[in-house]
């Protein structure tokens, strides 16, 4: 075979002339009966394929054992009246439902004319009007419940007061009736409301403790004033249970730093005492100036004064030592303060707060005495 492109001779069986690299298409020959074995073999499936689905089409499935029902047409004049006959059996139904419920609230009074006949001395009494409104309401009504009610109205008497006095005994109202003093002398009378709820702070809280009725505010205010929910609350600052012989809660206090864990209680005035609440806190305070630095700052400046003859405290003429840590915060006015306690301890005996209270402000540094008043009010006094 020539190469169409070169005319170089392309060796049998390559599909590529090895001179110029053209590549060689080869097209099989016609073969004339091949074709038309191919036509009458399509032909064939053709006519198979058709003759099925004809077959399929007209094959009926039969059951010998179904049976077959004919479905009445409905013409369509006589469309209402089978709407009207179905709004008349409906009407049928409501009318069989209202007797069934009168027959029934019929009883049911009946019954319980009989159980308190039974309970007050045989003597039971009715309200006429209730009676005859059920009779009125319902118009259609059987023979037997007619009998029934006016039987039934028959047997109703209205006692007298004396009667009723008569047939209630003694023993009766002990049984079913229980006085609400009775009920509430053994149960607490309000519940204790402490806040702030329970959780991280980092700026300076009061802990308030309340016992409240659970009512609205104005309310709880009348009732307070009544002195209804008059109570002592007492109160652990270590988290253990509080009894009468513990702290007496008298006005907020502030939240310490750190960790805190508080218990409260409160005694009712009918001598109860309440389920303990506990409280617990966590309160770091973030600012330019930590607790440790107020100390600090108060110490260095009662040294410089002569208060002080040293970092530990010591003063001159005495063996016990003076301390200074800062356990709390306060806000007063628009101002953030620490509080420093004194406390002094001698050798060999505990520490003691000696009532003097320090204040450092957390923004100025500035240093101060503090005096609480009777109404909790801080008063700050400088001091260099």
């Amino acid at each position: 075979m020539q190469c169409p492109e070169c005319g170089s001779e392309i060796p049998e069986g390559k599909l590529y002339c090895p001179k110029c690299g053209y590549a060689v298409q080869i097209v099989p020959d016609y073969d004339a009966s091949l074709e038309e074995n191919l036509d009458s073999v399509g032909s064939d499936i053709a006519g198979n394929v058709n003759r099925i689905d004809v077959a399929e089409r007209n094959m009926v499935e039969f059951d010998g054992d179904s049976t077959t029902k004919e479905i009445p047409m409905v013409k369509k004049e006589n469309v209402p009246d089978l709407k009207m006959q179905s709004a008349k059996e409906d009407e049928t139904r409501e009318k069989v439902m209202t007797l069934t419920v009168a027959a029934l609230f019929v009883v049911l009074v009946v019954v319980i004319a009989l159980v308190t006949s039974k309970r007050l001395g045989n003597v039971s009494f009715i309200p006429q009007k209730a009676v005859d409104r059920v009779v009125s309401d319902n118009t259609v009504l059987s023979v037997s419940g007619v009998r029934a009610v006016s039987e039934a109205s028959e047997e109703i008497k209205t006692p007298d007061k004396g009667t009723l006095e008569a047939s209630v005994s003694e023993d009766t109202v002990s049984e079913d009736t229980v006085s609400e003093d009775t009920v509430s002398e053994d149960r607490v009378t309000g519940e204790l409301v402490i806040t702030p709820e329970p959780g991280q702070y980092n700026m300076p809280q009061n802990i308030s403790a309340k016992i409240s009725s659970g009512e609205t505010e104005e309310e709880e205010e009348e009732e307070e004033e009544e002195d209804h929910f008059a109570g002592i609350i007492y109160y652990t600052s270590d988290g253990t249970e509080p009894d009468e012989s513990s702290d007496v809660y008298r006005n907020e206090f502030p939240m310490p730093l750190g960790h805190s864990t508080y218990a409260f209680r409160f005694l009712d005035s009918r001598g109860n005492l309440s389920d303990t609440t506990r409280v617990e806190y966590d309160f770091a305070y973030q600012g330019p100036c930590s607790p440790i630095d107020a100390a600090n700052l108060i110490i260095a400046t009662l040294i410089k004064d002569g208060a002080l003859l040293d970092i530990y405290g010591h003063v001159a003429g005495s063996a016990g030592t003076y301390t200074y840590q800062c356990t709390y915060m306060v806000n007063s006015g628009n101002r953030t303060y620490f509080m420093i306690p004194e406390s002094y301890e001698e050798p060999g005996s505990g520490k003691k707060e000696t009532g003097t209270v320090y204040a450092v402000d957390a923004d100025t540094l500035g240093t101060f005495r503090v005096k609480q008043g009777s109404n909790g009010q801080y008063n700050f006094e400088m001091f260099f």
